[in-house]
């Protein structure tokens, strides 16, 4: 359920705890945890072999993750039993992100977000550990300090991309719950996730990947290729220059302040900004349709190159060509 933008800008975007309390396989001395004895068993499917190679997987595919509302995997009922949660809270900077609190039986306070589309850098473990959920490669990261966790469970191999769980708990063991809640996270995608409404022209369908023009973007960027950073933000030339990157998030509606210039692109009213060093770079972002509340959907275009010097007219003109593409090119609300 989304809720209220004004609670949505609290927070930042991160990960996500389910209700389970302590996975059975791990043999936890329930004695030594704030966790309530009346803990949840783990949810089954999880362990088995880490599968290899291209994950093919209906459910998790780029196009049906870019539709997942992530907070009715962190509600109330989801994380009843670890404790006294709060209301989850959608992030205020992507489409893909929610986070909440619950306080456990002991007092103790567990902070618990999900990130929907994170890198999840399965192959630079670093130590990490590797195990599978359901049939998908799924990696944990604990803090040295012990007090949090990260599990990462990748959906997409190249590049490397997925939800990410991350839970701070100085009272137990985070990867503990972290691992609890990817479990039953996963089994949801598998059965029946919670997804965004299906509002007219949304952009949280759209594939950021095909929102401009191939050849207007090989015009401007003669050479490279899409990469997704995340499943509704993409760079053309990652890792290069020039880049183009193109996003959709939610937001308050662009202003012309701090900076930034207002432009008509299209018949739509837009705002850039340069980038604040000496490289080039401009920004032009505009609000594609209302969202919640007093947030709408926001389109973003970057054009960056650091092999080039700051040149406002020259770099936004750039931008702005990018931009009128993916305006022609995007769902109509």
């Amino acid at each position: 359920m989304l809720l209220n933008a004004r609670r949505r800008r609290i927070a930042s975007a991160l990960a996500m705890v389910a209700a389970l309390g302590v996975l059975s396989a791990c043999g936890q001395d329930l004695g030594k945890s704030n966790f309530a004895r009346t803990t949840v068993a783990a949810e089954g499917g999880s362990g088995g072999e880490v599968p290899s190679g291209a994950i093919n997987d209906p459910a998790v595919t780029p196009a049906v993750m870019r539709t997942i509302d992530p907070c009715p995997l962190v509600n109330k009922d989801v994380l009843s039993s670890l404790g006294t949660p709060e209301d989850p809270v959608p992030g205020s900077v992507s489409f893909g992100t929610c986070r909440t609190k619950v306080v456990d039986a002991g007092g103790k306070k567990l902070s618990v977000s999900v990130d929907i589309g994170a890198s999840t850098y399965l192959t630079n473990t670093g130590g990490a550990v590797v195990t599978a959920v359901e049939g998908l490669p799924q990696v944990e990261r604990k803090a040295k300090d012990g007090k949090s966790c990260d599990v990462g469970v990748l959906t997409l191999r190249q590049p490397e991309r997925g939800m990410n769980f991350s839970v701070t708990y100085d009272g137990g063991d985070p990867c503990t719950a972290a691992r609890a809640v990817a479990a039953k996270a996963v089994k949801s995608l598998h059965e029946s996730p919670a997804k965004f409404p299906s509002s007219a022209g949304t952009l949280t369908a759209v594939d950021p990947c095909t929102a401009a023009d191939a050849a207007v973007l090989g015009e401007v960027v003669p050479h490279g290729a899409t990469s997704l950073s995340s499943f509704h933000s993409c760079d053309w030339t990652p890792g290069s220059n020039p880049r183009i990157s193109i996003g959709f998030r939610p937001g308050l509606p662009p202003q012309e302040r701090d900076g930034t210039k207002k432009v008509e692109i299209d018949g739509v009213t837009a705002f850039q900004k340069v980038g604040s060093g000496n490289d080039a770079e401009c920004k032009i972002e505009w609000q594609h349709k209302p969202w919640v509340d007093d947030d709408v959907e926001l389109v973003s275009v970057i054009y960056k190159n650091y092999d080039e010097k700051k040149d406002e007219v020259a770099s936004c003109e750039k931008a702005a060509k990018i931009a009128e593409s993916v305006i022609s090119k995007l769902p109509k609300p």
